[in-house]
């Protein structure tokens, strides 16, 4: 595979390029096309030219805010890239997304047994960007996908086109199947949550009416002030709102104002979501970019296709050069700048904001060179408002420690285990993933207090709780319900891994010294997620086995 990035001047400089790099000869090439200029007859002409001289070529384009060639940024110009794939087949095709699209068209006319990769344009402003992406990922899950919702400099308008026709309201697809290509997506956000967590009470889609109750103008109006709020949407640029979906933490930003006074987002929120106001984390953006090298460079790339947010290059500047050259140290870099980024890896596909998406593509696994990373001069930010970033960032992660967690034990409380179960519910209603709760009682507890003082008692809650911290996975949750009793959520389990994780703990609980007291026992009670649960008909069983637990004798499990 190789890639060959070009920015467009004209039909002559286009075709010395094409002879230059011998493309009309080849028999598989992929062409995307990022335009500038906000022109749809300009953009088909364009793409017509290319077809002409490139006849076998497969082609794809979308309008940006901001063209990315070969570790470059650009404004108002057309950047050209041109995939030539040894193994590898393309096909690609324009979908008007009204009624008459159906969804099985696609799989139809543009999927394989070996399709690995999708790589998705569709308009900006009008269709449901979020909802195609969760049906394409629910119909192909093993399929990489990348790419963005196009873009413009004024929310006025967008397109995407092939060579034959343009929409405002669709999207252009290309697949790429073959058995030894190879495919790696990511992202970057390196957005710090900030301020309380509030709850989703009032949405339809992408439109956000109220957080905790209160108009969403007024949530804005009293945390980020009238200046901000007279100059929606975008006035408030560097703070957007942060969720946490399965693991990936998704930004969303707004894009209108409504007629009512609601905000309309790049993606959807659901009632129930919890989500904080987020500023950029200017410490990790400017110096960990040797360590996240490092940490990439081994991936197998011959060609890197980036989809970042025109929000996140508003914010950022030219210091979004030094992540771009990240990745154009791997191998040759061209994309846009997006309303929105299409993201898939593993279980997650999702529509992301104000976030740097990539995917890595190559025929080979093995590296073809060796990779340096590549450093630019960038001026830096003001050292006044990186020590501030550093003064919030650490204040707001210990306001979070006092409100989140038990002062005594430093497990999480009750109130956050409370906000983790409705959370987890909720995934586990979207995406059928399983999940147990372990409810923990030290038995006789009081004995040891009345024996022993409170202070002893502390000590017994206060190793108690490093046993079951320590032993649990790391992606599971432990919190202090109350006294003496803790609970545990077990992510990604069914009734055979709790009893494991149960009999493991009764087994490390049981070698712990707890001196002065000669022995700590426990009683369990376990339960597993049952679809139609709600979080109080699943404690009230988990709650039930443990009493049963305890009735029985104590120092044993239930199941419920």
């Amino acid at each position: 595979m190789t890639s060959y990035n070009t920015v467009y001047t004209n039909e002559a400089e286009l075709q010395r390029f094409i002879e230059l790099h011998e493309l009309e000869k080849e028999e598989r090439l992929f062409v995307q096309i990022f335009s500038g200029i906000v022109d749809a007859e300009y953009c088909l002409e364009l793409a017509g030219v290319v077809k002409e001289r490139l006849p076998k070529a497969n082609i794809i384009g979308t309008t940006t805010s901001g063209e990315i060639c070969n570790g470059a940024m650009y404004d108002n110009t057309v950047t050209l890239s041109f995939s030539i794939f040894n193994k590898t087949s393309i096909k690609s095709k324009l979908y008007q997304l009204d009624k008459n699209f159906h969804l099985e068209d696609i799989q139809k006319e543009l999927l394989s047994d070996n399709t690995k990769a999708m790589i998705i344009f569709s308009d900006g402003l009008k269709s449901d960007a979020e909802t195609l992406l969760k049906d394409i990922y629910k119909m192909a899950p093993d399929i990489v996908i990348a790419g963005g919702r196009a873009a413009d400099k004024s929310f006025k308008q967008t397109y995407v086109f092939t060579e034959k026709e343009y929409s405002d309201n669709g999207c252009v697809i290309a697949t790429l199947s073959g058995d030894e290509l190879f495919v790696n997506s990511d992202y970057i956000l390196k957005w710090t949550p900030i301020g309380k967590e509030m709850s989703v009470t009032k949405a339809d889609g992408s439109t956000l009416y109220e957080l905790d109750g209160i108009a969403i103008i007024d949530v804005y109006r009293k945390y980020l002030g009238d200046d901000v709020v007279n100059n929606l949407p975008a006035s408030c640029m560097a703070f957007p709102l942060l969720l946490d979906k399965e693991g990936v933490l998704v930004a969303r930003d707004p894009v209108a104002v409504t007629e009512n006074h609601a905000l309309m987002y790049a993606g959807k929120f659901d009632v129930g979501d919890s989500v904080r106001f987020s500023f950029a984390n200017i410490e990790e953006l400017t110096d960990n970019l040797y360590e996240y090298f490092e940490k990439i460079k081994t991936k197998a790339a011959e060609a890197v296709y980036i989809y970042s947010c025109a929000a996140r290059k508003a914010l950022l500047e030219d210091k979004l050069r030094d992540e771009i050259n990240i990745l154009e140290s791997l191998a040759p870099t061209v994309g846009f700048f997006t309303f929105g980024e299409y993201f898939h890896a593993g279980k997650i596909a999702e529509l992301l904001n104000v976030t740097t998406t990539f995917m890595l593509l190559s025929e080979t696994k093995k590296s073809l060179k060796e990779k340096r990373l590549i450093t630019v001069d960038t001026k830096d930010f003001d050292p006044i408002k990186k020590a501030l970033t550093h003064l919030v960032k650490v204040t707001t992660k210990e306001l979070e420690n006092l409100s989140t967690h038990d002062a005594l034990t430093s497990l999480y409380n009750r109130s956050e285990y409370l906000q983790t179960i409705k959370r987890k519910i909720k995934s586990a209603q979207r995406y059928g993933s399983e999940f147990g709760l372990i409810l923990v009682d030290i038995d006789f507890f009081k004995l040891v207090n009345d024996n022993y003082g409170h202070k002893i008692g502390d000590e017994v809650l206060k190793r108690f709780a490093k046993v079951l911290q320590k032993n649990v996975r790391e992606d599971d949750f432990v919190a202090r319900w109350g006294g003496e009793e803790f609970i545990i959520i077990a992510n990604y389990t069914n009734k055979e891994g709790l009893v494991h994780l149960v009999e493991k703990l009764q087994k490390k609980i049981a070698k712990v010294v707890f001196s002065p007291v000669p022995k700590i026992t426990a009683s369990f009670g376990l339960t597993t997620y049952k679809k139609g649960d709600d979080y109080e008909e699943l404690f009230k069983r988990v709650d039930n086995a443990l009493y049963m637990a305890k009735h029985n004798g104590r120092d044993q499990y239930i199941i419920g």
